[in-house]
């Protein structure tokens, strides 16, 4: 694997921070053209300190700590616990990208924050040259995404059927970015709109989605959109039990055929 870091970034960081920085950018970025992790205003990375040691086999274990208590004592290095395991402690990574003296994506950062030409520009360093590709690689997924079907990018159609289905569940009031995300994902997975709108109808006419249980507890949105529970409303898993059919009386005698 080949490690690339820029130099005015070594200049305020030093080599070993530059390095663990141009990774981050990658990462980082990655993550931004698949859209995921998504956090407080913007995208983050994660690994643990095992990992970063097989990552980086050129540093122990004391210099990655070391490095990255450098990084975030100056601002540059943000770090935080999004987990869903509250047992996990793995770290998530950030940049404050204010705090470097190049964009994400190779140019340099004018004193207002705008981007601007690199001096390099048709020669770009090994590191810009990498952040280049993670933004042509980022301009195809919008493109892909912009060719999907329209409900696709649009979560709030999704919000509006489903509350107009779904009269006796939890109404979607707002759409936050952490829903926009599950609605995109469930589309990316290839359910179709006709598929959610019969998941919607299918809780609506459960007793069980609807509240009727020794709980209380009511189907919402988000729970719904969760692909193991989708599957299962759409299986028939929480339909209602069908009504025994009423016992025949039996037959007067005279109504017994004779053979």
């Amino acid at each position: 694997m080949n490690y690339h870091f820029d130099g005015a970034v070594a200049e305020m960081y030093g080599v070993d921070g530059a390095v663990f920085i141009s990774r981050l950018q990658f990462w980082i970025e990655k993550n931004a053209a698949n859209d995921r992790h998504w956090h407080e205003g913007r995208y983050w990375t994660y690994n643990s300190l095992r990992a970063m040691e097989k990552l980086f086999p050129f540093w122990s274990r004391r210099q990655i700590e070391r490095i990255v208590k450098n990084l975030k004592d100056k601002g540059v290095l943000l770090t935080a616990n999004y987990a869903r395991d509250s047992h996990d402690r793995t770290l998530f990574y950030a940049l404050d990208e204010s705090k470097l003296p190049i964009s994400p994506f190779g140019g340099d950062l004018s004193p207002n924050g705008d981007n601007t030409l690199s001096p390099n520009s048709d020669k770009l360093s090994p590191n810009s040259e990498m952040i280049n590709e993670q933004l042509k690689t980022q301009i195809r997924e919008e493109e892909d995404k912009a060719n999907k079907p329209e409900i696709s990018n649009k979560p709030q159609q999704l919000a509006d059927r489903y509350n107009a289905i779904c009269t006796s569940l939890p109404k979607v009031v707002r759409l936050t970015d952490k829903r926009c995300l599950t609605v995109r994902r469930i589309y990316s997975k290839g359910y179709t709109p006709e598929q959610l709108d019969e998941a919607f109808r299918k809780a609506q006419a459960s007793s069980f989605c609807t509240g009727q249980n020794d709980r209380h507890w009511k189907a919402d949105f988000e729970w719904l959109l969760n692909e193991n529970n989708l599957v299962k409303v759409l299986e028939g898993k929480y339909d209602n039990p069908a009504e025994a059919a009423p016992d025949k009386p039996p037959r007067r005698r005279e109504e017994v055929e004779v053979w």
